[in-house]
C-alpha cells in the first residue's frame, strides 16, 4: 500500500478538485493525478468521475472512502502524536534551504533572547528544499521549516521573519550598474539568471508573472544550480542575476554590484510550523530566528 497515493485520494475526495488538493498537500497537480491513476489501477476501478466542470466520487470511490478514512485518520493522528510523546528526548529539527541555513542558523547562539537560556544541543539543522520542508512539517518529521515566501495551507502556519528585496546582480562595468535601481523592463533582451524555480513554486510563479508584465519571455531565463553559481556567472560579464538581497551577504566578489529591482519585489524569509504545535522550545527558537533575521545588514553594497 502506498500512503502517498492514499493521502492524495483522501484530499481529492474532500476537495473534489485536483488543484485544491495539490495545494493542500504541497504537491504538484501532476503528482496528485498520477497518484490517483496509480491507485485506480491497483484497486481495479475508477475512483472519480472527471469532467471539465466537476470531480465526483464514483460508487467504487465512495465505498473505498468509507473503508479507509477512519483508519487513515487514526494512523496520521498517532504519527503526529508520537513526536509530542518523545519531545525532550530529541532536538528540535530545523529544515533549511542552503542559503538561509548559512545566514540564520549560525547566529542562533548569539540571539539576544537566548543569552540566558542556551540551546546548544537542543536543535538540529536539516538541509532541505522548500517543497520538501512543507511536506515534512505537515507529516511531523520536521519541526520548523526555514524557507523563502512559502505559501502555506492548514495545518501549516507561516511566520514571516524578515522581508527582503529582490536585487539585480551585475558586473560593476555593466551599463545598468550606473543607476541606483534596475527596472525589469531594462532586462529585455538580456540573459537573466535565476536559481532553480522548482524549489519554490510560489516564488517562481510570482517572478514569472512580474517578468511577463515587464515584457520578458520565459526563454530569457536561465536556471543555475545555486546562488553561488548565479553570482559567479554574473561576474563573468554580460549576464544579469536576480536574487534576494541576502546574496550580497553570502557572496562578495570584486567587480560585482547589487541593485534593487524596480518596481519593488519583496521576498519573505519564513519559518513554517504545524499550527497544532505548542512547544516552549520551538517558540524560543522562532523568536531567536526572528532576531537573527532582523539583524541582517541588507544595505546593498556597491561592490
Amino acid at each position: 500500500m502506498n500512503l502517498t497515493h492514499l493521502e492524495c485520494f483522501l484530499a481529492v475526495a474532500e476537495e473534489l478538485h485536483f488543484g485544491r488538493a495539490a495545494q493542500r498537500l504541497h504537491r504538484s497537480p501532476a503528482t496528485v493525478s498520477e497518484s490517483i491513476a496509480a491507485l485506480e489501477r491497483t484497486l481495479g476501478g475508477q475512483l472519480f468521475s472527471r469532467s471539465s466542470r466537476r470531480v465526483q466520487l464514483t460508487e467504487h470511490g465512495r465505498w473505498f472512502l468509507g473503508e479507509v478514512k477512519e483508519p487513515y485518520t487514526r494512523l496520521t493522528q498517532a504519527y503526529r502524536m508520537a513526536p509530542e510523546r518523545g519531545r525532550g528526548r530529541h532536538p528540535i529539527r530545523i529544515a533549511h534551504t542552503p542559503e538561509l541555513g548559512n545566514l540564520l542558523l549560525v547566529g542562533l547562539s548569539t540571539a539576544p533572547s537566548l543569552r540566558e537560556n542556551p540551546i546548544t544541543g537542543k536543535w538540529k539543522p536539516v538541509p532541505m528544499h522548500t517543497q520538501q520542508q512543507l511536506r515534512a512539517v505537515q507529516d511531523g518529521t520536521i519541526d520548523i521549516g526555514l524557507c523563502w515566501s512559502a505559501k502555506t495551507f492548514p495545518p501549516l502556519q507561516g511566520v514571516t521573519l524578515r522581508e527582503v528585496p529582490l536585487v539585480a546582480v551585475l558586473r560593476a562595468d555593466d551599463p545598468l550598474a550606473a543607476g541606483t535601481a534596475v527596472s525589469l523592463e531594462q532586462l529585455r533582451g538580456r540573459e537573466v539568471l535565476t536559481t532553480p524555480r522548482r524549489d519554490n513554486a510560489f516564488v517562481a510563479g510570482r517572478l514569472r508573472h512580474a517578468l511577463a508584465d515587464a515584457g520578458l519571455d520565459a526563454s530569457d531565463l536561465q536556471e543555475v544550480n545555486s546562488y553561488e553559481d548565479l553570482v559567479l556567472r554574473a561576474s563573468a560579464g554580460g549576464l544579469v542575476g536576480l536574487h534576494a538581497a541576502t546574496v550580497a551577504l553570502t557572496r562578495r566578489i570584486p567587480d560585482v554590484v547589487f541593485r534593487p529591482v524596480h518596481p519593488p519585489f519583496d521576498l519573505a524569509i519564513r519559518a513554517v510550523v504545524h499550527k497544532d504545535r505548542d512547544d516552549a522550545l520551538l517558540h524560543d527558537l522562532l523568536r531567536a530566528l526572528g532576531e537573527v533575521a532582523e539583524r541582517l545588514d541588507l544595505g546593498v553594497p556597491n561592490a
